[in-house]
């Protein structure tokens, strides 16, 4: 016992420096791997840095489509379409391109459409609730990549009344649209076809819209059945 109560006053008589502990609480800790945790980063979308870096190498005057991540999580159906016109070290500055713009308005009473303004807005890098960032296709490569020969194999497989989705190049508006409805006739070579419009980029219209296409001279892009 006395032997016991020695070593224990012998450790109490020791310096701060001397303890067993000092090493473990001012040399350990200073090791370990700090994690760095960036304020206001949604699940699943990019950090500003990858943000920046992906704005500085397309560059301003091209269009991008903006996929985005909501407070819940959830993330945007369809993706903003911008054009760049400015890029600084904390954020970027497009102009929004309202492809369906036009469209929708020709089918609603209201003389202002709302719920996708158009306009200029500015997206900070910090924000984090960008996901993904790619490049619009153009007319040129969009003609090179789509095949007529499917679009007419689809349109043989469908029956008059049956509802689809045409997606299609709109050249006034330079951008993609995704239109579904019923289709109301198609010619027998395959190339014309009208279908009755009930929502563009899945935004119900007010008013139901019919347009014909010619998968030649229109730039048809998909067709398929929903």
């Amino acid at each position: 016992m006395g032997l016991e109560r020695y070593y224990f006053d012998q450790r109490k008589n020791l310096s701060f420096e001397e303890s067993p502990n000092y090493a473990q609480r001012h040399f350990w800790w200073p090791l370990k791997r700090k994690r760095t945790r960036i304020p206001n980063l949604r699940r699943g979308a990019m950090t500003p840095d990858k943000v920046r870096s992906k704005i500085s190498e397309i560059g301003i005057g091209n269009r991008i489509e903006i996929t985005r991540v909501g407070y819940d999580g959830t993330v945007d159906d369809i993706p903003v379409i911008v054009e760049i016109i400015d890029i600084t070290d904390s954020d970027f500055t497009g102009r929004i391109i309202n492809v369906e713009r036009k469209m929708i308005e020709s089918a609603t009473e209201k003389l202002v459409y709302a719920k996708k303004g158009g306009g200029i807005i500015v997206f900070k890098y910090s924000d984090g609730d960008i996901k993904d960032i790619t490049v619009s296709k153009d007319e040129e490569l969009l003609v090179q990549e789509r095949n007529l020969d499917e679009l007419r194999e689809i349109l043989t497989a469908l029956d008059v009344k049956d509802r689809v989705i045409v997606a299609f190049y709109d050249e006034k508006q330079k951008g993609t649209l995704n239109t579904e409805g019923i289709l109301l006739e198609k010619t027998t070579d395959q190339n014309n076809f009208t279908i009755q419009i009930e929502k563009v980029n899945r935004i119900e219209l007010e008013k139901k819209m019919t347009k014909t296409f010619d998968i030649e001279k229109d730039l048809v892009i998909a067709i398929e059945m929903v």
